[in-house]
């Protein structure tokens, strides 16, 4: 009853605030930019888009053969609790963040000639609002009254899944029992458990399968084409066939099992020469086993493009990681003006003689300033897209502006050759 009583009071405070939370008008009536545009996806091309909104991450990919794919939608809230600077929502606080992630797919999915209004696989890293979005004052409730629409349940109103994997289902109690009992989960599970929701099925995530996300239309196409689930859970593939194993030891304390951090699943999507690491908040600060940074890079390897674990904070980036990777290109989700921090933003920029390319999506100024000559090294901020080209030989990396609707071209660098 209490979990209900959370909702119900949950929603009553956005019905009396969601005909205020707008504070600037909307952008449609803009004339349209003659600047340069993102040229339109198409078969072959594999493209990872990293979708700057000011309140936390989301991937949106597309891949060779048109199948999609979404990794987190967050939305922290307003966030007027936080002693220091965060990024404003971007690029109107006209609309909710969920809002925006919605308008971008659907954007780039008309411009590749592929359906709107859905993805064929969504993956929820971990629970943390930065990542799956939590209930606030500019919250909208769900049509139902059932629960506020906040990040990931926000684009499960709006877009059709096929598949909806995270790192809870089906019980949603480990590492222990009671870990999702507090009001942001409630909401997530209410959600989740609402039949008008448009998702289709859910699954498990399995730590060492190569065949949970596959190519949907023409895999037969791309046969280089591959991605791994490295780990989630405490559990890590060891890199030979589907074995894996557990980290966590006997008689852990509560207090150190309930860090969301540690539970997150990682995946590297493979399509031929080109490799990318997406690992949710997974860290790398510490001595023991909950230093899975340094176990996961010694499995994967060079990796050409790597999203950055837990927004290049100080406990994650880790010297191993970086040298294990060889990565050629960095990016950064940003909220936080800790996002990155002093040592592994150097770590990246120093990892070797040839020059590494640091992008963010989204950046507090002052942090910028904060890290000094090496702040004046991340790329402009913005939407980053990362495109593999056919065969995944080569593959470039644009900057599209955040802060209007047009998706101009702002920086982009020349192709570079992957890594073999």
């Amino acid at each position: 009853m209490e979990r209900i009583y959370r909702i119900i009071l949950f929603a009553a405070l956005a019905f009396v605030v969601a005909a205020c939370y707008r504070e600037l008008p909307f952008p449609d009536d803009e004339e349209e930019s003659n600047l340069e545009k993102l040229p339109a996806w198409q078969k072959g091309y594999m493209d990872i888009h990293h979708i700057s909104t000011g309140r936390g991450d989301c991937n949106f990919m597309i891949f060779p053969d048109g199948t999609t794919m979404m990794v987190d939608a967050g939305d922290l809230g307003p966030g007027d609790d936080y002693k220091r600077e965060i990024m404003s929502r971007v690029p109107y606080t006209s609309r909710t963040p969920g809002e925006w992630i919605v308008r971008y797919v659907n954007h780039f999915l008309e411009e590749a000639g592929l359906p709107q209004e859905r993805l064929d696989y969504m993956l929820v890293t971990h629970f943390h609002n930065d990542h799956i979005g939590t209930p606030s004052s500019y919250s909208i409730p769900s049509n139902n009254g059932k629960y506020l629409m906040t990040g990931v349940s926000h684009v499960g109103n709006f877009l059709d899944i096929d598949n909806f994997v995270d790192r809870g289902y089906p019980d949603y109690d480990f590492p222990y029992p009671g870990v999702m009992d507090n009001v942001m989960l409630d909401n997530y599970m209410a959600f989740l458990e609402d039949d008008a929701n448009r998702i289709k099925t859910r699954s498990a995530f399995e730590v060492g399968a190569s065949d949970q996300f596959v190519l949907r239309k023409a895999p037969q196409d791309y046969p280089t084409f591959m991605i791994r689930n490295i780990y989630c859970n405490g559990t890590i593939w060891t890199g030979v066939d589907k074995t894996t194993e557990f980290l966590v030891p006997e008689g852990v304390e509560q207090n150190i099992l309930s860090d969301e951090n540690l539970w997150s699943a990682v995946i590297n999507v493979n399509y031929g020469d080109f490799d990318y690491h997406c690992g949710g908040d997974i860290l790398g600060g510490y001595g023991d086993w909950r230093n899975v940074e340094t176990r996961v890079g010694k499995i994967i390897g060079e990796t050409d493009v790597l999203n950055c674990n837990h927004h290049a904070y100080k406990d994650a980036m880790n010297a191993d990681i970086v040298s294990s990777t060889r990565s050629q290109a960095y990016v950064i989700p940003v909220w936080d003006c800790y996002h990155p921090e002093e040592a592994p933003l150097a770590r990246m920029l120093g990892s070797s003689e040839s020059e590494k390319m640091v992008f963010a999506a989204g950046m507090v100024e002052s942090n910028r300033m904060r890290l000094l000559e090496n702040g004046e090294m991340i790329k402009p901020e913005g939407h980053i897209v990362v495109r593999v080209y056919e065969g995944g030989s080569e593959f470039q990396i644009f900057v599209l502006n955040d802060r209007n609707t047009d998706y101009d071209v702002i920086y982009k660098t020349d192709k570079i050759i992957s890594n073999k």
